[in-house]
């Protein structure tokens, strides 16, 4: 055998996805690419002094490439220009979110809510420097006192919203969070404008529903940027 495979599975279901769904029972791969399927007798004869073998055991092989999956309209709302990107390195400070959404309110209609996706305390410089700093509705209010804002964390499990928001949530001092989640409060008992988890169905309860044309708009800019 002039060339042996670099890695060889054996004794599994290697699932092939071809034209026939061929369910194999082993694999080589040679210089990072897939050089043989079959059974251990095919497979066998690649096998030489260098080659890396993994027994499976009986468990299965699946391919590497799966389907990068989305939800058309939510991924539009969820992007520029339709919410603010306020992720790394879009933004670095908290500073740079208010900027951000100052310069929203300037562009939006009266009473619009303002919404902004992917904020992390992690590369926030206010956070970063003092670990008890976290964001507040106080950050937001400076700069939009009339339009609700609501910005969702990059990792899905916390809301930001300022105090317009939060009025017409209809979230104060005495409301319970729904099961599983939190609404983060201050010394003196206030909301401090954070939500997290379940109570960020608040959130989502409250937003006004989407119209045709903001969903055309969605689904105009997620094909613009699979395309």
């Amino acid at each position: 055998m002039d060339t042996y495979a670099d890695l060889v599975f054996l004794g599994g279901r290697v699932v092939t996805v071809d034209a026939r769904f061929t369910v194999a029972s082993a694999l080589a791969v040679t210089g990072g690419t897939i050089s043989a399927v079959g059974g251990r007798a095919d497979i066998a004869p690649l096998v030489g002094p260098g080659t890396r073998v993994i027994d499976l055991r009986g468990a299965t092989l699946l391919p590497g490439i799966n389907d990068s999956h989305l939800h058309g309209c939510a991924f539009g709302m969820a992007s520029p220009p339709l919410s603010l990107d306020l992720g790394h390195p879009a933004v670095s400070s908290l500073a740079d979110v208010a900027e951000a959404v100052r310069q929203a309110v300037g562009r939006a209609p009266d009473g619009q809510w303002i919404t902004g996706h992917g904020w992390d305390t992690g590369y926030l410089d206010e956070c970063v420097t003092d670990s008890s700093r976290q964001p507040s509705r106080h950050d937001l209010d400076t700069v939009s006192r009339d339009h609700p804002v609501v910005l969702y964390s990059f990792s899905g499990h916390a809301t930001w919203v300022n105090s317009k928001a939060l009025e017409l949530l209809g979230v104060d001092r005495y409301t319970v969070a729904p099961p599983g989640g939190a609404i983060v409060t201050d010394d003196a008992g206030e909301p401090t404008g954070l939500l997290h988890e379940g109570a960020q169905a608040l959130v989502q309860n409250a937003l006004p529903p989407l119209s045709r044309q903001e969903r055309t708009d969605a689904i105009r800019s997620t094909l613009a940027t699979l395309a």
